[in-house]
């Protein structure tokens, strides 16, 4: 029998930009416009050997792409980011010390447009990226 947590990873892999990047461990939606989701970075994916060899950091677009899929995968249709403000990168994700991330997701719509404010911690609530996102329906 195939649960909702099932079936949330099989369209988020569907949609994946950066395939293998994450896994959701994760996922509680507290109603349409909010939820939490808890993802494990693969600490072997090979976006790390380019930044930085022998001292992984995840890229902060690896981190608002990950917004953009998650959110993609609550509304269930793709999205288009068209801006982002008042992004915040508090603290280095190095995936061999903290792989996971908790994304805390808020959003409004409005004009056709999706308003999102994120909170992106590690798991004991150290904060790691802040932002609001504006997107598009695609």
């Amino acid at each position: 029998m195939r649960t909702v947590l099932d079936i949330y990873k099989r369209i988020a892999l569907s949609n994946m930009l950066l395939q293998n990047f994450y896994t959701i461990i994760a996922n509680d939606s507290f109603d349409l416009s909010s939820f939490v989701t808890t993802v494990e970075i693969h600490q072997e994916h090979a976006i790390f050997k380019g930044h930085f060899p022998n001292f992984s950091v995840t890229p902060g677009v690896g981190l608002l792409q990950i917004i953009k899929e998650l959110t993609e995968n609550h509304l269930h249709y793709p999205l288009f980011m068209e801006s982002a403000s008042r992004v915040k990168f508090l603290a280095l994700v190095d995936p061999h010390k903290n792989p996971r991330l908790k994304f805390d997701i808020t959003m409004s719509e409005e004009f056709n447009k999706i308003k999102v404010k994120n909170t992106t911690s590690f798991i004991d609530g150290t904060v790691v990226l802040k932002c609001n996102v504006n997107f598009v329906k695609r």
